[in-house]
């Protein structure tokens, strides 16, 4: 992962210690291998029978074939609790005595796609249970251009700001990614302070900000400044840009330009 300064930077370093944390606490699920999923290639052996060897995809069902059992439940099941049920199957047939079975996977059938403001946008694969930290973090986490997270599960979606996810404000651990999820990294939308504040210019809308605390990211204001009559040139639906007046607890929008104004003596 590439070292970033600032905090913004930090972001991809506490998304992986995130990340990790909700491993370790998955770690007693891989024990029994990994939970098959439709679309998953496994090959099935019989520990001294080579000529059982097979290679069969987890159908849309739920299910696999192997030829000397038939169809068998695979989908939700563990490698290992797949195994046995073969295993039964074999013994309950007299086909093999003490058949001892082997799963191996060599296709994951499931897969989420990251784009966007993101390290390392593409498609990832989801071989065990999986959330938004961790496949962030896989994905190089976001960049400091990166705002609005968009999560869309078909007709679904969900939005979450970035710099909230790194906060804590939402956490990521509890969002589930599942199969053919699409996560996509906004491009992080700006505004503008200008007049007497300590910091003039642009600056990223990465969360839902105030005026007042837009005008505290840009310096706070200048002995000469004052926050009665303030101003904010906003662009309306019809591309018009309106000049109206704000006030301290205004919404900022994205591309607002706020304008702080000098002390009236």
């Amino acid at each position: 992962m590439q070292k970033r300064n600032g905090p913004i930077g930090s972001w991809i370093t506490r998304l992986a210690i995130v990340a990790l944390m909700a491993a370790f606490s998955l770690a007693a699920n891989a024990k029994g291998g990994r939970v098959l999923t439709k679309n998953d290639v496994v090959v099935i052996k019989v520990v001294s029978q080579p000529d059982m060897d097979t290679t069969t995809r987890v159908e849309t069902d739920g299910t696999v074939n192997f030829p000397y059992v038939g169809r068998i439940k695979a989908a939700g099941l563990t490698e290992d609790q797949l195994a046995h049920a073969i295993e039964r199957r074999l013994a309950e047939r007299q086909i093999v005595t003490e058949p001892h079975v082997l799963i191996e996977i060599t296709s994951f059938g499931t897969q989420a796609s990251v784009q966007g403001q993101v390290g390392a946008p593409g498609a990832y694969t989801i071989d065990r249970t999986t959330n938004l930290a961790q496949i962030l973090a896989r994905a190089g986490g976001l960049r400091d251009t990166g705002g609005m997270v968009v999560l869309r599960r078909g007709a679904t979606v969900r939005r979450y700001y970035g710099k909230d996810l790194m906060d804590g404000k939402v956490d990521p651990t509890r969002i589930l990614v599942l199969n053919n999820d699409e996560i996509f990294v906004d491009l992080a939308p700006f505004y503008y302070v200008y007049g007497y504040v300590g910091h003039t210019g642009q600056f990223p809308l990465t969360q839902a900000t105030t005026v007042q605390q837009a005008i505290a990211i840009a310096g706070g204001l200048l002995p000469l400044g004052t926050d009665s009559r303030l101003k904010i040139k906003r662009r309306q639906a019809d591309g018009q840009t309106e000049e109206m007046p704000a006030s301290l607890d205004d919404e900022v929008e994205p591309d607002d330009t706020i304008i702080v104004n000098e002390r009236l003596f």
